[in-house]
């Protein structure tokens, strides 16, 4: 892989009492012959062994830019995992989608417990919980010099399509875009996108990194029940489509400023 950075190896084992090998055989498939896609890191947790990925898009000159892409945060919840495998895969057929991007991609972020004790990636993280996970991905989200992060949450309790981010810039110039799109795949919330500054917004594993340097952006996306499975998978893997695209654009913006 042009590019590449250095990966774990493959997963030893799956459990697939909650369907996840539909998740991840064609990913693992894939990454054995791609170019552009590689396993990286391991999940270990309650006997499981949950891949993560990394992309490389094409580069036009420079360093890429370093996103992480979480999916499968709530237990049980495969629709954006789902979702993330389906980017993938698009991503590594026309690799020029995602140019310039290194995307560490993580399809289930929280699988289930015996024991139900999953951590909640919107209160647990920061704060020195003894979790697997969240010390997993607080390594992550703290050590691979991201440039922004993208959480993925599916089948949400609420009326339609939303995202929320702490980045006014990022909310008018990058959001704003993709959801215009979303729209015709799934209904849209009353607020479509919730901009919370950062001293006042939500915290947990993405909201709350302002102490991470260097200081990379943070959206959550969350898509409603109500709309149909495959409506909802396509408004995911758009929607951030999307937003690779516009950011991007603002990105050579700035250079040439």
């Amino acid at each position: 892989m042009s590019g590449a950075l250095p990966c774990s190896g493959s997963t030893a084992h799956i459990d697939d009492q909650d369907g996840l090998t539909s998740v991840f055989s064609p990913l693992e498939a894939l990454a054995g012959k791609s170019n552009n896609l590689a396993t990286w890191r391991t999940i270990r947790i309650a006997r499981r062994s949950l891949p993560s990925f990394v992309l490389i898009g094409p580069r036009s000159g420079g360093v890429p830019v370093r996103l992480a892409i979480v999916g499968g945060l709530r237990p049980n919840e495969t629709l954006s995992s789902t979702a993330l495998a389906k980017l993938l895969i698009e991503f590594d057929l026309a690799p020029l989608l995602a140019q310039d991007f290194a995307l560490f991609c993580y399809p289930v972020a929280n699988p289930s417990r015996a024991d139900g004790a999953e951590p909640d990636f919107e209160r647990d993280f920061w704060h020195g919980v003894d979790d697997p996970v969240v010390r997993f991905f607080e390594r992550e989200l703290a050590g691979n010099e991201l440039d922004g992060i993208i959480g993925v949450y599916g089948n949400e309790p609420i009326a339609g399509f939303q995202a929320q981010v702490c980045s006014r810039v990022i909310a008018t110039e990058v959001l704003w875009p993709a959801i215009e799109f979303v729209e015709r795949l799934v209904p849209l919330a009353a607020e479509p996108i919730r901009y919370f500054p950062q001293l006042s917004g939500p915290k947990g594993a993405f909201h709350g990194v302002r102490h991470l340097s260097p200081r990379p952006f943070s959206l959550t996306i969350h898509a409603p029940r109500r709309a149909p499975f495959e409506n909802q998978v396509s408004a995911i893997a758009f929607s951030i489509k999307q937003i690779l695209y516009s950011y991007r654009s603002l990105m050579g913006y700035a250079e040439r400023l």
